[in-house]
Parts: structure tokens; C-alpha cells; sequence
């Protein structure tokens, strides 16, 4: 509540004679203003803001392929995922998709598979980009960091521990494994690889990619007799980039027989059956 304040004036007479021809006269009063008194008002305390909310990273799911959806893509499963044992390369790390005919409510489709785009299928990083080179021939590898994908996807696809690096079969001939201090053994990621495709791809190490994004065109390029999508998986440490990889060419340098191995023989790289991921819906 304000105090009122109340003014007090101050008045003061100055009488001042002198003698002007003979009369007396009286000097007029002065008034002097009175200096008023300040009244602090109170301040009041400002409420200070909630907290901003911290950010729950997450990342969508979408199908591999353009027009056909995550519950379609059994249908065109022509190569089941069926990994070897530890060390060896065969027979099949991944799931291939391939269809002559198709057709649904968005999509008739009687030329086959070739040249349909290919789609993230999560969020992620470029890892590394593969120009035709033997097995995977045109290739994209996309990382998404598992911190990246919600609780209860890693909860239901019950991913293994981090397990010990070995050496591949000799039959391999694989030369010294490829190995560097910024890869992250403590932040684990899911490597996403897409194979043969029909372009060189477009994409550089380090770009973002969002999920549901063009990455490429089914092809037939690499190790490949028809047009499909080699769709692969494998868990491994953070921050891991490959400048290319190759085995099975002569063309093949000592790094890309390395960089191969070591993602696809040593177990660094843990392969994981991509229905795990692929179980998930938007």
C-alpha cells in the first residue's frame, strides 16, 4: 500500500522597513516551496522461468524401398538373412530384396525392380561410400548412434554386448585389421549398409541423412547376377568412417581388403538380422 504524503509549506516573512519620502512600507511575504518526501515503493521478485525441457533425440523408421512399405517387404525377400559362423564371409549377412512383378495401392510395376529409389531407413551419417568395387559394388553405409533410437526399440531387439575382436579365417587372406583411436568403444551405433546399387553414389562421408530420404537407385552392380537390394546391419563402435572397402578384386588395395575385414570378418562389426530393426512402425 502507498504511503500518502503530505505536503508542509513553509512560510516565511520577510518584513523588511525603509522610508520612501516619509511612509513606511511593508515588503510582500515570500513563500518558499517545501522539498517533497520520496517514497520508496517495494520491488517486487521477478518468478523466475521453468526449466526448458531436454531433448529426446529420436529418429522415424521408414521402408528401404520407394512405394513399398515396411509391411510389404517380406513379400519381396529373396535372400533370407542366414549369417555364417564368426570369421567367415558366407552364406548371407544381410536380406536382399528383388521382385520381376509388383503391385499394390500406390505402385503397378511389371519391369522389375531396377532404378526404384532406395530410402534411409533411419536417420543417420554417411560412414562410408563404396564406387564399384567387389562385393558390394555401389554402396552407401549410413550410422545412427544408439542413442539416437527410442528405449523400447533397443529394449525389444535385445542387441548383444560388445564382443572380443578376432582374427578372420586364414582362407581369408586378409591383411592387418583396420583399427583408430576416434572410434567410440563406449557410444555404440548401428551401421546400415545398402548394396548394389546402380549409380555411383551422390552422397560424401559426413552428411546427414534423414529417414525416408533417396539415397540411391536399385542396381546390380558388385557381386550381383540380378537387380536387387542388398540390405545389411551391424553393430559396432561410434564414429567409425571407411574411406572404401573391398575384397574379391584385383583391384582391391591393402586399406580396402583391411577396412573389408575388419567390417564384415573380425567381429568388431557385429552383423544383426535387419528384421530386428524393421519390426518397428512410425
Amino acid at each position: 500500500m502507498k504511503k500518502k504524503v503530505i505536503p508542509v509549506l513553509g512560510v516565511f516573512l520577510f518584513l523588511v522597513g525603509c522610508t520612501v519620502g516619509g511612509m513606511t512600507t511593508t515588503e510582500t511575504a515570500t513563500l518558499v516551496p517545501p522539498t517533497a518526501t520520496i517514497t520508496v515503493e517495494p520491488t517486487s521478485t521477478a518468478t523466475p522461468l521453468p526449466p526448458t525441457a531436454t531433448v529426446i533425440p529420436y529418429t522415424s523408421i521408414s521402408s528401404p524401398l520407394q512405394n513399398i512399405s515396411l509391411d510389404e517387404l517380406n513379400s519381396i525377400n529373396t535372400n533370407a538373412f542366414d549369417p555364417p559362423p564368426v570369421g567367415f564371409d558366407e552364406p548371407h549377412q544381410g536380406i536382399d530384396y528383388s521382385y520381376f512383378r509388383f503391385e499394390n495401392t500406390v505402385m503397378t510395376d511389371i519391369d522389375g525392380i531396377e532404378g526404384l529409389e532406395i530410402l534411409s531407413v533411419l536417420d543417420g551419417t554417411v560412414s562410408t561410400v563404396i564406387t564399384d568395387r567387389m562385393p558390394y559394388g555401389n554402396a552407401v553405409i549410413i550410422e545412427t548412434p544408439l542413442d539416437l533410437l527410442p528405449a523400447e526399440w533397443l529394449n525389444a531387439m535385445n542387441l548383444p554386448q560388445i564382443a572380443p575382436t578376432i582374427v578372420p579365417d586364414p582362407r581369408h587372406n586378409c591383411p592387418d585389421l583396420a583399427d583408430s583411436s576416434s572410434w567410440d568403444n563406449a557410444h555404440r551405433s548401428l551401421y546400415l549398409i545398402y548394396a548394389h546399387m546402380k549409380n555411383a553414389p551422390q552422397l560424401v562421408v559426413g552428411q546427414q541423412v534423414k529417414s525416408g530420404e533417396v539415397i540411391g537407385l536399385v542396381g546390380s552392380t558388385g557381386d550381383s547376377t540380378n537387380p536387387h537390394l542388398h540390405f545389411e546391419i551391424r553393430l559396432g563402435p561410434g564414429g567409425v568412417t571407411f574411406p572404401s572397402m573391398a575384397k574379391y578384386d584385383t583391384r582391391a588395395s591393402m586399406e580396402e581388403m583391411a577396412n573389408y575385414c575388419t567390417w564384415r570378418l573380425s567381429n568388431r562389426f557385429e552383423v544383426i538380422d535387419p528384421g530386428l530393426l524393421l519390426q518397428f512402425r512410425p
